[in-house]
């Protein structure tokens, strides 16, 4: 029997709630890869941390499944080119959970990041006691 979500953040990171268009490819398993094709399809974010994100999709992907995601974070608080940052970051399903809208929450941990993209992810957040610019001695 499952058991009952005790309320306790289990995460590593804090995720703060989004609304972002992303878009993604199945890139394993094989199995996968054949039912969706090579075609990138439109998900939702629904939050975002410096670990990982939700989606919402209309595809039932299965946990383990790694996805390669791009989207497009734009930080109103950043300046210049640091204000709009395009992002390529592979994945891998944790959960996947059904929702009354017929759609699927999946749970995604990133598994390849680049440092830059981590770094505007957490300036995005602001996350209190971190920063993406070391501080100046």
């Amino acid at each position: 029997m499952a058991e009952e979500h005790s309320g306790t953040e289990r995460r590593k990171h804090k995720r703060m709630n989004v609304n972002f268009t992303v878009i993604y490819r199945v890139n394993k398993p094989l199995e996968v890869r054949m039912m969706v094709g090579d075609k990138e399809v439109n998900a939702l974010m629904a939050d975002l941390s410096e670990g990982g994100m939700c989606l919402l999709t209309d595809y039932n992907i299965p946990t383990g499944t790694v996805l390669f995601i791009k989207f497009t974070l734009i930080n109103l608080n950043a300046y210049g080119n640091e204000r709009v940052k395009s992002m390529e970051i592979t994945g891998d399903v944790r959960y996947n959970l059904p929702t009354p809208e017929h759609t699927h929450r999946l749970g995604i941990r990133f598994t390849e990041i680049d440092k830059k993209d981590q770094a505007a992810i957490i300036d995005f957040l602001n996350i209190p006691g971190t920063s993406a610019e070391p501080p100046i001695p």
